[in-house]
């Protein structure tokens, strides 16, 4: 609703003395009286509610006060910045100006015996609620016409966490969590492994796209880029670091392998060189067979010396990974609630 309210002496001599008396007119005589033609300067689309007739009226009191009270819907220009999104702040503003009257004619003031701008209490916004308001007024020099005399009414916006925690930042850390039960798997366990760390990489990827789906293509980085970059860091990190236990463990296994080898013709018995005896023998007089004689014992201690290095770096990734990630949400969380608090 807007009320706007001036004088007209022409209205003097049409009402008697009395202060309670008035005359109202709807709108369809409103065309036949002088009216401010007022428009919005960032305005990107208004109507005026036309059911059932135009949601227009004006009243004449005592003394040529008039009144007019017009019913509008508007859509505003309002440029967001979304760095901190989404933490972030917004300001955004309803200007009000003549169109054709300069300050000459027209000086436009906000109304002093009550507050400017009233907000409905049953309307809610699902992104954003109301921290603050603030009114101004202020001149600007339009080409060919002068100084116009322009209202201005600031609306400092927070935007509502929840939906985003519950959206967008708890799954994401459960698919971070997800992505570390790959250190407590064998590293034998590839096609298990391989498939948790691709799947994990794979919803990280797909959440990143749907949050930015929503938003504009902006150049900078976001805050919620920051959470998802990192979190994507994390899942891929994990999965990489399998690559390496992996590798770890069979490393020592194919040292010193070569193709060359598959193709190589054995000598036969009676050309090997002979070599020492492979028997050895107790104290008490007993004999056994040197283990390292075994051709598969120095397969066996390779193996388990990868295996170990494997099992070690698994080890130290269970507690690693968790204290970096925490770590991140320190910083992360503390960087912007404390700028978010602030705007309160």
């Amino acid at each position: 609703m807007l009320h706007l309210s001036w004088v007209d002496i022409r209205f003097n001599n049409w009402l008697s003395k009395d202060e309670n008396e008035t005359v109202e007119f709807d709108s369809t005589r409103l065309h036949k009286l002088w009216v401010p033609d007022l428009f919005f300067p960032n305005e990107k689309k208004a109507s005026v509610h036309n059911v059932f007739m135009p949601n227009k009226m004006l009243r004449v009191y005592t003394g040529g006060k008039v009144s007019y009270t017009s019913r509008l819907s508007l859509t505003l220009s309002c440029p967001m910045y979304l760095h901190d999104y989404p933490f972030d702040k917004q300001t955004c503003s309803l200007e009000i100006e003549s169109f054709s009257y300069n300050m000459d004619n027209i000086v436009l003031k906000w109304m002093n015996d009550t507050e400017p701008v009233q907000e409905n209490t049953n309307i809610i916004m699902n992104q954003f609620e109301i921290k603050n308001k603030s009114f101004s007024h202020s001149t600007i020099n339009r080409k060919g016409s002068g100084m116009h005399s322009v209202l201005r009414a600031n609306f400092y916006l927070g935007r509502n966490i929840l939906y985003y925690l519950v959206q967008m930042y708890i799954p994401s850390i459960l698919v971070v969590m997800l992505s570390w039960i790959s250190f407590w798997l064998n590293t034998n366990a590839v096609p298990g492994r391989i498939s948790l760390g691709v799947l994990t990489v794979l919803t990280m990827t797909q959440q990143s796209s749907t949050v930015n789906a929503s938003l504009p293509r902006v150049s900078y980085t976001k805050a919620i880029d920051i959470w998802m970059s990192t979190c994507l860091v994390f899942v891929t990190t994990a999965l990489i670091e399998f690559a390496v236990a992996n590798w770890l463990s069979r490393k020592d296994i194919n040292k010193g392998f070569s193709f060359r080898k598959l193709f190589m013709i054995p000598k036969p018995p009676s050309k090997r060189k002979r070599k020492g005896s492979k028997v050895l023998v107790d104290s008490d007089g007993g004999m056994r067979l040197d283990p390292e004689a075994d051709p598969t014992y120095q397969v066996r201690r390779k193996s388990l010396r990868g295996a170990v290095h494997a099992m070690n770096l698994d080890i130290a990734s269970r507690f690693l990974f968790p204290f970096a990630f925490g770590i991140f949400n320190i910083v992360y969380w503390s960087v912007y609630l404390k700028e978010r608090s602030s705007f309160q």
